[in-house]
């Protein structure tokens, strides 16, 4: 393995714990968003007021997501600032329609997960075909939910520069196009994706067996907070190597915009 074969996703990593300011924004930020959203779920629907502030609430969360990961996709842009909020805000409209079909292809693959009972008698009977050998469906009922989970993160992952480049303007759409069809950008994917998902799933899934009950709650908190730490840390890090593989790229478009902090 050559020694620099990881050099673009330690250089944006490095850039990435150099933002402090954008790194704690964009921590705390999640955060209370999260913790909004759980608190939505709790508001009763039995008078017309808790109806209006249940909607004005899924409103603002879904208005500070959007706002937050715009603002850390454009802060790797070339010029664009430590904390471009302005930026961000002003090209809000720009990035909606690309997180909206993040959305959806998300929504897609959740709402095709609940084929699996017919999909997997299907594939078992597929494979016992081609293998000449018994095939359960218990045995290969992993096989189209991995399937559907790793679909919705590669339609996700293809649209993210396009979705990066609405929201910083630091390089064109063009550049953005080239980028997602690059072999870099997807090995820097696959090291992000292990690091900032699967792991941190690991990590919530991991139950180690302790007796007292104190153990068992400083466990769940440092794992769920590690956990946490891990996955946005990726995720601003999956920004940084956006920002840099576009920078060297070069040309900007003509939808290149001045960012402004």
């Amino acid at each position: 393995m050559k020694p620099n074969i990881l050099c673009v996703e330690r250089r944006a990593l490095s850039d990435v714990w150099g933002r402090k300011k954008l790194l704690w924004v964009y921590l705390l930020g999640n955060a209370v968003l999260i913790a909004l959203a759980y608190g939505w779920l709790w508001i009763g629907e039995e008078t017309v007021l808790e109806v209006l502030f249940s909607a004005v609430l899924a409103l603002a969360v879904i208005g500070g997501a959007l706002w937050l990961h715009a603002t850390a996709l454009a802060a790797f842009h070339a010029e664009a600032g430590p904390l471009p909020v302005g930026l961000a805000w002003r090209r809000l409209p720009r990035f909606l329609p690309w997180a909206a079909l993040a959305v959806v292809g998300v929504a897609l693959a959740v709402w095709l997960s609940g084929y699996a009972p017919k999909v997997t008698p299907w594939l078992a009977s597929l494979f016992t075909l081609r293998l000449r050998t018994p095939v359960s469906p218990q045995q290969v009922d992993w096989i189209y939910p991995a399937l559907l989970r790793g679909l919705g993160v590669v339609a996700v992952l293809a649209l993210l520069p396009l979705a990066s480049q609405a929201a910083g303007g630091g390089f064109s759409k063009g550049d953005a196009l080239q980028l997602a069809a690059r072999p870099r950008y997807w090995l820097a994917c696959a090291v992000l994706v292990l690091a900032g998902l699967y792991l941190p799933g690991r990590l919530v899934g991991w139950i180690p067996s302790f007796e007292s009950l104190a153990a068992q709650a400083a466990s769940l908190a440092v794992r769920f907070g590690l956990a946490y730490l891990l996955a946005a840390t990726g995720a601003l890090t999956l920004a940084a190597v956006i920002g840099q593989l576009a920078g060297e790229m070069g040309k900007g478009g003509n939808d290149n915009a001045k960012p402004a902090a």
